[in-house]
């Protein structure tokens, strides 16, 4: 009994997309710099913003808008550029994955004719 006998009753389907992954990776690197581009812009107006809030209740608010904005937006830019750092090292370990995903269907498509 070959391995081809047990495929009749496997279920589901094995998906693997390269462009995909490849497209994934970009729009990571992307968000990275849509996010730094938030980060900033909430930075440059909080600045602005504290020129007229210059009192001790103004200064407790800045500081908490910086706590509560900016240190999870540095956070956030973090892991994103974790993650996209992450996937692009990634790419090219898995293009033998995928040459190897290309030959096995191949084969299965192969067998059926």
């Amino acid at each position: 009994m070959s391995w081809f006998d047990v495929l009749p009753g496997m279920k589901g389907d094995i998906v693997l997309d390269e462009e995909a992954f490849s497209k994934a990776v970009g729009e990571f690197a992307e968000l990275a710099v849509q996010l730094q581009g938030l980060r900033d812009d909430v930075d440059t107006m909080l600045a602005d913003l504290q020129t007229g809030f210059n009192t001790p209740a103004g200064k407790k608010f800045i500081s908490s808008c910086k706590s509560n904005l900016i240190t999870p937006l540095d956070q956030q830019k973090q892991v994103i550029d974790h993650i996209s750092s992450t996937l692009n090292e990634v790419k090219g370990q898995y293009s033998p994955v995928f040459t190897e995903y290309d030959s096995l269907n191949k084969q299965i498509q192969s067998y059926g004719t």
